[in-house]
């Protein structure tokens, strides 16, 4: 009779702990279902709204519309002297350059210039020697040169993914590396590394301290509104643009702050003119990245 019940114990034990476990899963991949999906009628009303302004849909955006919660994220402190021996090869004995206590830190050393912001934002650019003999330069090869300059000097996050590989002027790329927490992108978190034919010439880095997700879930608004809402906001062009991709993360610009929420964003691209951030909850513009 005592092994019965000590039995039954253990049966619903397991069966309590498999709940919780399975609702800690559900939990988790919430956030990458929908709570409903945008009828084709909408995005083709969406497009015709579009075309009004002059840009053209190239991407195929999500139907899905997310339940998803704020992200809460802190800074990251700065090491200045680790920053200082992989980035100048040495910097025992260099000082700020006019600092008196100013945001932020600049450093120069030769043909290069570091730029620390409390806020934990880092640049650094160097002047290159023009490489005519050089072959030119490829996607494939500006990611190699940009990952390569990272990883040797110790900068190359491990929850760091390749974002994009944007062609500029003049034989130049720009690399972009997002963060990634728990299956979404922080476009907060980001660096963009900058190539030239004769290698990289300017880096930015902002990187975030993910600390969990806080409040409820609620829901997005579709990229299809995503999409009215930014063109809304930019105005008519006075050419045709493409928009080439829309996607769903968090965003954020560099913050002084020990902590504050991320809310989640719509990254939409336009060819030609750079990438834009509309807050997934009201249809504002957060921010954009000019390139």
């Amino acid at each position: 009779m005592e092994w019965s019940k000590a039995k039954n114990i253990l049966i619903l034990t397991f069966l309590a702990l498999n709940i919780f476990l399975g609702y800690s899963l559900w939990k988790e991949t919430n956030l990458l279902l929908p709570s409903r999906v945008v009828t084709y009628q909408e995005l083709e009303e969406a497009e015709e709204h579009l075309k009004a302004f002059n840009l053209e849909l190239k991407a195929s955006p999500p139907r899905q519309i997310f339940y998803m919660p704020l992200l809460t994220v802190g800074n990251n402190p700065i090491d200045e002297n680790y920053l200082l021996n992989n980035l100048f090869g040495g910097g025992e004995d260099l000082a700020p350059v006019e600092s008196h206590g100013a945001d932020p830190l600049v450093y120069r050393q030769d043909n290069k210039e570091l730029r620390l912001w409390n806020k934990g934002k880092v640049e650094f650019s160097q002047d290159l020697a023009s490489s005519p003999l050089e072959e030119e330069l490829g996607e494939a090869e500006a990611l190699h040169q940009a990952q390569e300059f990272l990883e040797t000097r110790g900068l190359f996050p491990p929850d760091a993914r390749v974002e994009e590989i944007i062609q500029l002027e003049d034989d130049r790329y720009l690399v972009i590396f997002n963060q990634v927490y728990i299956n979404q992108a922080l476009y907060g978190g980001c660096i963009r590394v900058y190539i030239a034919p004769g290698g990289v010439e300017r880096l930015v880095k902002y990187w975030l301290d993910p600390q969990g997700f806080s409040g409820e879930d609620i829901n997005t608004i579709s990229a299809a509104s995503a999409l009215i809402s930014l063109s809304e906001r930019l105005g008519p062009f006075s050419e045709k643009k493409e928009i080439s991709s829309i996607k769903i993360g968090y965003y954020t610009e560099a913050l002084d702050a020990q902590k504050w929420d991320l809310v989640p964003v719509w990254r939409i691209k336009i060819a030609g003119e750079g990438i834009y951030f509309i807050n997934a909850y009201m249809g504002d513009l957060e921010g954009n990245v000019d390139y």
